[in-house]
Formats: C-alpha cells, sequence, structure tokens
C-alpha cells in the first residue's frame, strides 16, 4: 500500500504546475516546506478563504488557445491531502470502468509529473484489440470537459445525487466528497463550474467523475440491449464505441448524452460522427512520419524529416506534424550531429511559424547547450527577441514563458526595454520568471517590478509575490488570506522557480531533451486529430 503522506507529497512536488510551463517551474521542496504547519493548514481547511489562480494563456495544435492556471498551494495543499487520505476509494473508481483505456496511475521516482496518462499513440493496439470486431465505431468526446465540470458532481458520483443533496456541508460526514468539492472550489475563487487545468490533482478528480460516466453508459445500454455495444474505450475525454450499425451507434449516443447531461456535461457534436471500424486510430500522416528513417549524421535526413512534416502540416492544418517530427529529431540526438548548423537554422524558421511547437524547439536548444556544443547565439538572441516583441502584443504567455527561459538558461542578449516591456504585463508566472532570473544573476539590471509595501496572498499576483519574497527580492510582510502560511514558506525556502535542475539532469548525454513523461499531453492531443476519411453522423 502507497503511504497517503507519500501521495500527497507526490502532487505537490510534481502535479503543483501545469506541464506546459518551462521546466523552471519546479515544486519538488513544495511539500517538505509545509513541514511544522500542517496542523495549522489543517484546523482551517473549512474555513472560506478562496483565492484566485495564475492563469496561463497556452497553444493548440489549431492555433487557438488553452487556458491553463497555476492554483494557490495552500487550498492545493488540503486538495492533495483529501486525495491522499481517500486513494483507495479512487483507486476502486478507476478499476471499475471497463471503458478507460488505461487507468491514471502514480508517477515513479524516474517520472516527472505526479500523475501519468498515457498517449493514445502507444494504445492504438489495445484500442482495436478491446474494439473487437465492431464494423462501426462511435466517436465522440465531451465538449470544454475541464472548463465545464460542475465541482458538485464529484459528491454525486462518490455518494449518489440525493445523499448529497441531503447533506451539503463542506465537512459532512456522510458526504464527504463535499470537502473534496469544497477544496477545489477554494482553488478557483469559489467557482462550482469547470476545474483548472494544469494541476494533476485535478486530473484525478476529472478522472473520478469519468469512470462513473463510463460505468453508466455500459449499464443503461445494457438494459436496453445487451450486445448493443461490441467493445469500447476512452481516453480521457474521447470515446470510441463499437457497434453493429450506424442505427445502433444513434441509440448509444443517445444514451451517452443524457448520462453526461446527469453531470452537467454536452457532447461536443463538431466531433460526434461513425467512422469505419477499419479506420487507424493513429492518423496515417502520423505512421508515415515515424517511419522516415533519421539518421544522426544526415542533414539531408533531417531536412527532409522537417519538409515533409511542414507539407503535412499545411494538408491537415495543424501543428501536429511538426511536433511529431521534432520529438524524432530528439530520439536522433540531432543536437550531437555534425549538420546542426542546418538544423538549427530550420528550427529557428519553426519558431517563427509554430508557435504550439515552441516549447520543443527550447527543449532541443537547451540540450545543445547543456552538453556544451557550439550554437548560433546571436542568431538565436535575435530570433528570440523578435518573437517575443510579436507575442508581447497578443498577451501570449506560453510562448513569452518559453523563450524568456531559454534566453536566460543560454545566455542569449535581451534588450533591457525588452525584459521591462516583459515585466509591465499583468501575469504573475512572467513576472516571478523574471524576478529569479534577477536573484540568480542572469539579468544586470533589475527589472521594474514594484511589490509594494504588502504582499497578496489571495489575487492572481500570489506567484510572483511569493518568489519575490523567498528569494530576497523583497522584504515586505504579506498580507491577506493566506499571509501566515506564506511567511511559513518563505521561511523554510520554499523555491519554485529552479534554473539548474533541468539544465543538470539534460546534461547527461542519455537524457532526452523533450520529456515523455511531462509533456505527454501534447501527445495524446496530437495522437487524437480527426481521420481523413470520416462518415458524417
Amino acid at each position: 500500500m502507497v503511504k497517503q503522506t507519500h501521495i500527497r507529497n507526490l502532487l505537490l512536488n510534481k502535479g503543483f504546475f501545469p506541464e506546459v510551463l518551462p521546466p523552471c517551474f519546479d515544486s519538488e521542496n513544495l511539500a517538505s516546506s509545509f513541514k511544522g504547519k500542517i496542523q495549522d493548514i489543517d484546523k482551517r481547511k473549512f474555513h472560506k478563504r478562496t483565492t484566485d489562480y495564475v492563469r496561463y494563456s497556452g497553444t493548440k495544435h489549431d492555433g487557438h488557445r488553452r487556458a491553463y492556471g497555476t492554483v494557490n498551494p495552500i487550498p492545493y495543499f488540503n486538495t492533495c491531502q483529501f486525495i491522499s487520505s481517500n486513494w483507495e476509494i479512487f483507486e476502486t473508481k478507476f478499476k471499475s470502468s471497463k471503458l478507460s483505456l488505461d487507468r491514471i496511475r502514480l508517477g515513479r521516482d524516474t517520472e516527472d509529473r505526479a500523475i501519468i496518462v498515457p498517449a493514445l499513440s502507444e494504445l492504438t493496439e489495445r484500442i482495436s484489440s478491446q474494439l473487437r470486431f465492431s464494423p462501426y465505431i462511435l466517436k465522440a468526446d465531451i465538449s470544454q470537459f475541464f472548463p465545464s465540470i460542475y465541482t458538485h458532481a464529484v459528491s454525486w458520483v462518490a455518494h449518489g445525487r440525493d445523499v448529497a443533496k441531503a447533506n451539503l456541508t463542506h465537512n459532512s460526514t456522510v458526504a464527504t466528497f463535499n470537502a473534496f468539492d469544497w477544496f477545489t472550489q477554494q482553488c478557483q475563487s469559489g467557482q462550482t463550474r469547470g476545474v483548472t487545468i494544469g494541476p494533476d490533482a485535478f486530473r484525478i478528480f476529472a478522472e473520478f467523475i469519468s469512470c462513473e460516466i463510463d460505468n453508466q453508459l455500459l449499464s443503461r445500454t445494457g438494459e436496453i440491449d445487451p450486445k448493443i455495444i461490441i467493445g469500447g474505450v476512452r481516453h480521457v475525454d474521447d470515446f470510441y464505441i463499437g457497434v453493429r450499425s450506424e442505427v445502433d451507434a444513434s441509440v448509444v449516443l443517445s444514451v451517452l448524452r443524457d448520462v453526461l447531461q446527469t453531470y452537467e456535461l454536452q457532447i461536443n457534436d463538431t466531433k460526434t460522427k461513425v467512422i469505419s471500424g477499419l479506420e487507424a486510430f493513429d492518423d496515417v500522416w502520423a505512421q508515415e512520419l515515424r517511419a522516415i528513417s533519421l539518421e544522426v549524421w544526415s542533414s539531408d535526413k533531417f531536412s527532409y524529416a522537417i519538409d515533409k512534416a511542414h507539407e503535412i502540416s499545411k494538408l491537415v492544418k495543424s501543428q501536429s506534424p511538426i511536433k511529431l517530427i521534432l520529438r524524432r529529431l530528439d530520439t536522433a540526438k540531432c543536437y550531437k550531429s555534425n549538420s546542426w548548423e542546418s538544423i538549427e537554422a530550420m528550427l529557428q524558421r519553426v519558431l517563427w511559424h509554430y508557435d504550439h511547437c515552441t516549447d520543443y524547439v527550447c527543449l532541443l536548444l537547451t540540450k545543445r547547450f547543456a552538453i556544451q556544443e557550439g550554437y548560433d547565439r546571436q542568431g538565436w538572441s535575435e530570433t528570440v527577441s523578435m518573437l517575443i516583441k510579436r507575442h508581447l502584443a497578443f498577451n501570449q504567455h506560453h510562448e513569452i514563458a518559453w523563450l524568456l527561459w531559454t534566453a536566460f538558461v543560454c545566455d542569449l542578449q535581451l534588450d533591457e526595454d525588452l525584459i521591462s516591456q516583459v515585466s509591465k504585463m499583468q501575469n504573475s508566472h512572467l513576472r516571478a520568471l523574471i524576478i529569479a532570473a534577477y536573484q540568480k544573476g542572469k539579468l544586470n539590471k533589475k527589472p521594474p517590478i514594484q511589490l509594494g509595501i504588502s504582499l497578496s496572498t489571495s489575487d492572481s499576483n500570489w506567484l510572483h509575490n511569493l518568489v519575490g519574497r523567498s528569494s530576497g527580492y523583497s522584504k515586505a510582510k504579506f498580507s491577506g488570506t493566506f499571509a501566515d502560511e506564506f511567511e511559513h514558506l518563505a521561511e523554510k525556502n520554499v523555491d519554485l522557480i529552479n534554473f539548474d535542475k533541468h539544465m543538470k539532469s539534460v546534461s547527461k548525454f542519455n537524457k532526452a531533451a523533450i520529456s515523455s513523461s511531462k509533456y505527454g499531453y501534447d501527445a495524446q492531443e496530437d495522437a487524437s486529430e480527426d481521420n481523413e476519411y470520416i462518415i458524417p453522423f
């Protein structure tokens, strides 16, 4: 049996920040920083102490944006503590689903995240096996899954709707999962609609509800016809249900709609369709790109791979092919190639046209720097500077954060005025990054970030306030709801931004530039593209 404190600490140390942030955002010592304060936090866990979270505008493969968030560590601690104390209940629910393709699991010591969800591309054989002989497959997903989850639903799933509604208090001894609902709300300004995308604890929240949806779907369709579903799987919020005919697919879809509405969720009609049982679950273009043989010393192969991915990206109107080929370049250790000069020129150009690939390009460059190989410092400095200016105009946190981090760890030249412009952005992730860079000697001039005479602990500025105080950038006192706990964390020297850890790790030759356990979310998304040959539903 896994110790409860281990699960709590794992969620704090490896599941706190959204995985799409640069690797310098690190909460490795967050759990230990709570030592000596845990009892005080526990005594106040049911006090009404809501807090805002730090927003982060991320990218998507289709050019749209996805909203992530970093939640306040105090209510998040209570959330993680609850999961730890009730882990057997969560595991039982996860195991009860016959549709869940691969149950989420706790990350190992060698993995970068607290919760590991395998990429869909890794599971295509199992999908095919579980769908058995199905001539038709109903493909459906939940519309805006995380942003639409009703937080009260977690108690409905755990205890039944009637019991949960008859016991509404947060500290109910009957409907104990009301506490999970409460802690989640405290992380997001008391909101009951949606859960924040980013923290691993909320992946557990979502999967707990999803497994009950699976069970209800199978139970209700079974009452209609025990053989109507030949086989099926669900991966996160994507359903693949094998049926005998399009009529059966309509019946199953009707039941799925009804089940989802029970939990205040809706089907994504634009992505709901019936496909042939022969359709590939892994896109044909992905198979073609994976089939390209990449030799370390062959510049022609590298150029061809990127050219081919670019051609496919234009055709399918997605940036996923470029991301896939960047992973292939990592596997081929392109950063050790004698052809690096031509490779990095192409990578610089990729940055201009593929925003969704910013993180992967930055990881390949920082790997090259970490293993102490030469690189085009001037070219990268100019590219990064110009792109930061472009992304500033659109308030695009993700691209700016990754480009800033790359500049800081690879010793690129950034104009002081550019740093000043980023410092004025109303985003605590970016301000915390700049404050930490200055404190670590990566900036010569102090940035124009004034923290004031008191540091708020519950608005959207709490992150850079905590980083500023714990790093010595400010000596101001904390104020607000969590002032006492934040004073404790600062005294314990909580370190939420670490520039050295990742660089030291990837300096090892056999260490990949792009972590498969940390950046797997992209792999899931990239593998779930719609297939080319679709029968409209």
